[in-house]
């Protein structure tokens, strides 16, 4: 008998823990402005992983454009299965939880718990089943709001991601338009000395640091894929990341009349790359090749803006920019190159 007690103890408390990791991650997910809970972050990186290993990091592969949507209707489902587990659990516990008019009999089988536990949180109706003590009647009741209060958010998590996304490939397009790559960007503005480019720069800074915002909130984002380059994300910030850094670097200052513009939109872009510690993106051991400059009529070794004391400083940027395109499948030709044009699919 004290054997069955415990057993039936043990059972509520595992089911009340479910239950509880299951709605602190939803809530954590999705109310908190900077990251993901436990289980969406560790869902998320270990399918990324995996996906990434199957397509030997391969970022034109299909296969990884659907990773993203995937992984948003696991996370979702997790939720749910976690919080159907744990109140079936907690139900389970108590033979005497639930009555059978029909069969005028308490509901021992642990089918017609899970059956009660699932239309209680989805809030489909009475049932089959009734709760057979007070108790039971309060659990009934507080879980069939507090559920589809519950599964309502997991199914809102979906809708500002979509807005991430889609502000994601908007900015990568406004990028790729200045120029395919660093070298293309700054040979096309160099004539009227940047001034054109820096009036763009003005205008991506408010949208890098919403990205940002998005990318604090929602590390999910992080692994939704293209498979153009004109699309990707992680290509076009690396490139524009990469002109500033010339700009800043390897440009006479004087001939950047409104250097103040680039240096704010080069510390927006700084506050994003600080969000990729949420999806565990760090500074590889390499730091790329410096870039060759010679092509342009104003390149100088050292800026007057700048100075060497923060060549340590590019040196770990650019590591953790190599990083976040190795992260998503492509390397650091793939960003000087970017090749891809965007044409009409009939």
């Amino acid at each position: 008998m004290l054997t069955f007690i415990i057993m039936n103890i043990t059972l509520f408390v595992v089911g009340a823990v479910v239950t509880l990791v299951a709605v602190y991650d939803i809530i954590y997910t999705i109310l908190s402005p900077r990251g993901a809970g436990f289980i969406a972050d560790r869902v998320s990186r270990g399918i990324w992983r995996f996906s990434l290993a199957m397509v030997n990091r391969n970022g034109r592969k299909t296969m990884l454009r659907l990773i993203g949507p995937v992984l948003l209707l696991i996370i979702v489902l997790n939720w749910i299965v976690l919080l159907w587990i744990g109140n079936t659990l907690m139900v389970y516990s108590d033979p005497e939880s639930l009555w059978s008019a029909s069969r005028d009999e308490f509901v021992p089988g642990v089918m017609e718990n899970m059956y009660f536990a699932a239309y209680v949180l989805s809030s489909m109706g009475s049932g089959d089943y009734t709760p057979a003590s007070d108790w039971w009647l309060f659990y009934t009741g507080f879980i069939s709001y507090t559920g589809v209060v519950l599964i309502s958010l997991g199914i809102s998590f979906l809708l500002p991601v979509i807005e991430a996304i889609t502000l994601k490939r908007q900015v990568s397009l406004q990028i790729h338009n200045l120029g395919k790559n660093p070298r293309q960007i700054l040979e096309r503005y160099e004539n009227d000395d940047f001034v054109e480019l820096l009036e763009r720069l003005k205008e991506l800074e408010p949208l890098l640091l919403q990205l940002a915002q998005y990318h604090l909130a929602y590390p999910v984002i992080h692994y939704f894929h293209s498979v153009h380059l004109y699309e990707s994300l992680p290509v076009k910030l690396v490139s524009l990341d990469e002109t500033m850094s010339v700009l800043l670097y390897k440009v006479d200052s004087e001939k950047i009349e409104d250097i103040r513009s680039l240096e704010r939109a080069y510390a927006a872009m700084t506050y994003y790359l600080s969000t990729l510690a949420s999806a565990f993106i760090q500074p590889k051991d390499d730091e790329p090749e410096r870039p060759d400059t010679t092509y342009l009529q104003n390149a100088s070794e050292v800026t007057s803006s700048r100075g060497t004391g923060h060549d340590k400083d590019l040196e770990k940027r650019r590591k953790l920019l190599l990083a976040y395109l190795q992260n998503d499948g492509w390397n650091w030709r793939d960003m000087e190159e970017a090749e891809d044009t965007i044409e009409l699919d009939f």
